[in-house]
């Protein structure tokens, strides 16, 4: 009896053994996942792993500062970010480009104020070059935004349902000026070989007013391939293909119906692709204009906006640099047209952005033979985060790609509805006390911890956020239902409210709790 009890019990602790060992092979295995991945970049599936490793070490600050990191780099949620590169920052060991992350983090969350001063907490200490020229470039764009983001666009958004949309990455629309074809990008399409997913094409026709299910076009290989321009028509379609059959290059396919064919190779300059990146693109609408974004030498850096023109022959022209007043040091991509040419969108990390790519936009001076310098197009349009690709039908509705509240997957495709340009915003003011009951609050004062506020719309998108200046704010609104936060730096928590904010820019009385 006693040799047998012992038996089970030797058996019970030899597969403890061998289960405690075959859990610390699997963490073993999740930790050069997560390392190896981190290294090349693929911050998604690194911090799909080093949560299975935070689960079990909560503490450990360099698993915090990477998963820190693979939150700011993604779309995941960046909010996220801020909780762990702030444990980081907490010690006095903590890792040199700490503060660079999260002064990025600082500024996708709107913190723009707290972003700036991390972003020279790391110029005090940072020793790449790249990083502390980034660094400089984001305190610029922060300082741009907080004036920009409190003088918002009348514009509406409206999210495509689930004939458009889906639950990964629907990108850069591409509509017609009739309102009746959408052309966009998704990375929805499965490859088995690849066991991943990969860009492809897509289009969908409105019909009494409704889009149909989004269709894939029937061009798509093996690599990523995004539409990014169209003709008018929509029987020539720009894309930009990238993988093992091409390498950074713009193809034109033409559409009969259903059927989509190679272009002829005169159809586009024969100077267009080169071995560098090519990748935005457009038509004019006589289609005798292609306007397109390289990274061959001789720009300004990086990515810059190029154009070329057919002749009466049919013969396209050398491409030419678009210059100075379009092209930056920066990236300048994803050009697009008005319906009627006359003015021109891109995206660019230069100019007056405020973070990532933003989109501008520019006319052609004919008396003087040169553009107009481009204009920010303006917040909410325009993100912290990576704004890319706008088009416009002649009905004045625009088609962008955003990451927002209310979307079914990470990046989706919105509707833009503009409001009467003649409409400004009304300015409602704001007062902050601190107590712990009414009767004894006193007003925000420069001596209390930094506050500031935030609006958000009814689906929890940010509308504006401001600093609380000797206990006041002004936020300008236009007409509907806000909710509005008060928050003290450093912390989690704060007073709540809502606005409603009539036609006649009267508003319903709110009352705020005051914060503890």
């Amino acid at each position: 009896m006693q040799f047998k009890n012992r038996l089970i019990l030797t058996l019970a602790v030899l597969c403890g053994v061998f289960a405690a060992k075959a859990q610390d092979d699997d963490i073993i295995l999740v930790k050069k996942f997560a390392e190896s991945a981190f290294q090349k970049g693929d911050y998604e599936f690194a911090l799909q792993n080093y949560l299975i490793l935070y689960k079990q070490d909560q503490e450990n600050i360099d698993l915090r500062y990477r998963i820190g990191i693979c939150y700011t780099e993604t779309n995941i949620d960046k909010a996220k970010a801020v909780e762990h590169l702030e444990y980081v920052a907490s010690f006095n060991n903590y890792p040199i480009r700490t503060k660079f992350f999260l002064g990025k983090a600082y500024m996708y969350n709107y913190r723009f104020t707290e972003a700036i001063e991390a972003f020279y907490d790391y110029k005090m200490v940072g020793v790449d070059e790249n990083d502390l020229f980034e660094a400089t470039r984001m305190i610029e764009m922060c300082e741009y935004t907080k004036a920009l983001i409190n003088v918002p666009v009348n514009a509406t958004f409206t999210l495509l349902d689930t004939t458009i949309n889906s639950e990964v990455d629907d990108i850069c629309p591409v509509v017609t000026p009739d309102n009746n074809l959408l052309y966009f990008s998704s990375n929805r399409h499965f490859i088995k070989e690849y066991d991943a997913n990969v860009y492809a094409g897509r289009y969908s026709e409105r019909k009494k007013g409704v889009w149909q299910p989004s269709v894939q076009i029937p061009i798509s290989s093996y690599d990523d391939e995004n539409v990014v321009g169209s003709s008018t028509d929509g029987n020539r379609v720009l894309v930009y293909a990238n993988g093992d059959y091409a390498t950074h290059d713009i193809k034109m396919y033409t559409r009969k119906g259903a059927k989509f064919a190679k272009a002829l190779a005169s159809d586009l300059p024969t100077d267009m692709n080169t071995d560098d990146i090519e990748m935005g693109a457009c038509l004019t609408p006589d289609g005798n204009t292609i306007y397109f974004a390289s990274n061959r030498p001789g720009g300004r850096g990086g990515l810059d906006l190029y154009v070329s023109h057919r002749g009466l022959d049919g013969r396209w022209g050398p491409s030419e640099n678009m210059g100075t007043t379009i092209n930056t040091e920066y990236d300048e991509n994803y050009p697009s047209l008005s319906p009627d040419g006359s003015r021109l969108y891109f995206a660019s990390k230069g100019h007056d952005c405020i973070g990532g790519y933003d989109i501008f936009s520019t006319s052609f001076d004919e008396k003087n033979g040169n553009w107009f310098k481009p204009i920010n197009i303006g917040f909410p349009l325009n993100t912290p985060l990576d704004n890319t690709k706008i088009t416009f039908a002649a009905d004045g509705t625009a088609y962008i790609a955003a990451k927002r509240k209310e979307g079914v997957g990470n990046l989706d495709i919105y509707r833009i509805d503009f409001g009467d340009e003649n409409i400004y915003p009304a300015i409602y003011a704001g007062n902050v006390f601190v107590g712990e009951s009414e009767n004894d609050a006193m007003l925000h004062n420069e001596t209390m911890p930094k506050a500031y506020a935030m609006v958000y719309d009814t689906y929890g998108n940010i509308v504006a956020q401001l600093d609380v200046d000797e206990g006041m704010f002004y936020v300008p609104l236009y007409p509907g239902d806000y909710s509005l936060e008060v928050k003290f730096e450093g912390r989690q928590s704060g007073t709540k409210g809502k606005i409603h904010m009539l036609s006649d820019n009267i508003t319903e009385e709110i009352l705020l709790k005051p914060f503890k």
